[in-house]
């Protein structure tokens, strides 16, 4: 799969997603377009014009739809412009870009590019890593880069670095004298991602060491899965699928920490086979939001062991009796 065009494109989900073998402009990323503020009115006693001068609508130029609603002074900065400075402030490091795309209808944007630092391996399983920049037209967002791996013989992911000290890694945008944008600060973000990265390979090849029996998997993912002191059905039905994943997923053999902590991240990224999610929610999640947040904390909690062992303890505990005391 590791040369494979994928494409994937839902326009009516609000979201656009694009890998390919050879990304040579926004256009062919699915970002060629403009953004363009647009005025507002209301309408008094729903017939008379009332202009609203402290906001602004921010509408895509190619379809006219709006993609969110911001202040009259914030200025938003062209897919084409971010695309030039992200090569500008990558020049002299070697990079491909390799995907990129939208969500919320275009509200929301990002450019995917290798950034390798050297190549990783985990019981004989290669990994890719690529740097995601991401940033909106809507307002939600700032500039950031995070860090994503991919376990090439299933395509799974795992975000590495998103966070540094409990701050995501944001870039200063700087307007220069030719109103050329510049991401600052991005050499220092990498440096870290990297450090980073390379802690989550060891703690990946640590539990790649670690036996990890039926039932303990059982008993970690009902608790990882379950935030309440109650056994509900939803936690426990994601760690019965979460178990056979990490039996019988691609790669998988239901032996080691590492076997679960793929099986997390199979659900997470590939979605629940009985799931009535439509894929697009399901990448957004696993990519960007909750999702990428869970398979981070899953590597911190199967490859530490007081917090592996204090899931095992506390799930038991959730299967034996349907309640537990909130202690992970």
């Amino acid at each position: 799969m590791k040369n494979d065009t994928y494409i994937v494109n839902t326009d009516q989900n609000g979201w656009s997603n694009k890998i390919a073998d050879s990304i040579n402009s926004v256009e062919d990323i699915g970002l060629n377009w403009n953004v363009q503020k647009t005025p507002m009115v209301a309408l008094l006693e729903g017939k008379y014009p009332l202009p609203i001068e402290s906001h602004v609508s921010v509408n895509r130029s190619d379809s006219n739809e709006s993609i969110g609603v911001v202040g009259s002074g914030y200025e938003p900065i062209q897919n084409s412009r971010i695309w030039e400075a992200l090569h500008q402030s990558l020049d002299g490091v070697k990079h491909e870009v390799c995907g990129g795309g939208y969500t919320h209808n275009g509200g929301r944007v990002f450019v995917q590019t290798k950034v390798s630092d050297e190549d990783f391996t985990v019981n004989g399983d290669e990994f890719d890593n690529y740097i995601t920049f991401y940033s909106s037209h809507d307002g939600s967002s700032a500039f950031e880069l995070f860090d994503t791996s991919v376990r090439m013989i299933c395509e799974n992911t795992f975000r590495v670095a998103k966070k540094l000290g409990g701050k995501a890694f944001k870039l200063k945008v700087r307007h220069t004298r030719n109103a050329e944008i510049r991401f600052d600060n991005v050499m220092n973000c990498l440096e870290n991602i990297f450090d980073n990265r390379r802690i989550a390979y060891e703690k990946l090849n640590m539990t790649a060491e670690t036996p990890m029996a039926y039932p303990e998997m059982i008993a970690w993912a009902t608790s990882f899965f379950n935030k309440s002191n109650k056994l509900s059905t939803v936690s426990s039905n994601k760690a019965h699928e979460a178990r056979r994943l990490a039996l019988g997923g691609v790669g998988n053999n239901g032996r080691t920490s590492y076997d679960m902590f793929n099986g997390v991240t199979e659900l997470l990224t590939h979605g629940d086979r009985n799931t009535s999610k439509d894929r697009s929610a399901i990448w957004r999640s696993s990519e960007l939001g909750a999702g990428a947040v869970q398979k981070a904390d899953a590597l911190d909690h199967l490859s530490i062991p007081n917090a592996r062992l204090d899931h095992i303890r506390r799930g038991r505990e959730l299967i034996n009796t349907g309640e537990t005391a909130l202690t992970v």
